[in-house]
């Protein structure tokens, strides 16, 4: 995500471990914690603004899910950002666009900022209160196949045992405008399981790659059927301001495509939304 960051990384670590802040009877952490509590219901507040569709069914609205899938501050990088990974499905339960709100620093005043991913393979346009606020005019992912997989498996324990071997076989690195570089970690739970028999996803998951706990790329990989063949197919997506690369298990490299703050027409994209004033407990 955008780079403007530091939180302690006690912090970063209770965000990564769990949902639920652990609360304490020293006065500084439970500030802590009411801080982190807050941002997290702007985030929410923000999340539930939005109205995500499809171009060709503007009516049919994306479903949100009901908890964001990953919580985030940025521990690593300058920056104190408290932030939290949201995700729209289709009717059936299929990823169609993932987005993460988060909050930093600036004196009394937090920034308030979005980042967004198609994860459709339609054009899509999001809106708040009926306004454009970002259109993807094109398929959000570009799929292949996974050759280094085996044949998927028969059963749904067997699929998510290979499907979390996939996220291991890609070694990932941002570089900044400076040429300084960041291996990226990835997290070994998925943020997301899904199936949509209709279309021949017979299991399908969402896995994160970050620094700290800031995502920087998402991985997609779904079982799929089709004309009686059965294969692993992945897709990867930015999820960073910064230039990301994936030494991928056939040799190759991938690369992720250019992008600047507030350009819309692209899968990713990422802005401000508004400042807003800290709680008077937050120091």
């Amino acid at each position: 995500m955008l780079k403007f960051r530091f939180v302690p990384v006690l912090l970063a670590a209770c965000l990564f471990t769990q949902p639920t802040i652990l609360r304490s009877q020293d006065p500084t952490v439970d500030n802590t914690s009411k801080t982190v509590d807050y941002w997290l219901g702007v985030a929410e507040e923000m999340a539930q603004r939005q109205s995500i569709a499809t171009l060709d069914a503007p009516a049919e609205k994306f479903k949100l899910h009901e908890k964001p899938i990953f919580l985030h501050t940025q521990s690593v990088r300058g920056g104190d950002d408290i932030g939290a990974l949201y995700l729209w499905t289709t009717a059936s339960g299929r990823p169609a666009a993932i987005g993460v709100f988060f909050a930093w620093s600036q004196g009394r005043h937090r920034w308030v900022m979005e980042e967004f991913h198609s994860l459709c393979d339609r054009p899509i346009r999001k809106e708040v209160t009926g306004r454009e606020t970002w259109n993807c005019p094109v398929a959000g992912l570009r799929w292949r196949v996974a050759d280094n997989l085996p044949e998927p498996g028969e059963d749904t324990r067997r699929l998510k045992l290979q499907a979390r071997q996939f996220p291991r076989t890609l070694v990932v690195e941002t570089k900044t405008p400076d040429n300084q570089r960041w291996e990226l970690r990835s997290v070994p739970k998925p943020f997301y399981e899904y199936e949509d028999k209709d279309t021949g996803i017979e299991y399908g998951a969402i896995f994160g790659f970050c620094q700290g706990t800031d995502t920087e790329l998402l991985a997609l990989i779904e079982a799929r059927q089709s004309d009686g063949q059965r294969a692993w197919h992945y897709s990867l997506a930015p999820f960073s301001d910064y230039r990301i690369s994936v030494n991928l298990p056939d040799g190759n490299t991938w690369q992720s495509p250019d992008g600047h703050l507030g350009e819309n027409g692209k899968p990713h994209f990422w802005n401000f939304i508004e400042k807003r004033p800290k709680p008077d407990f937050e120091k």
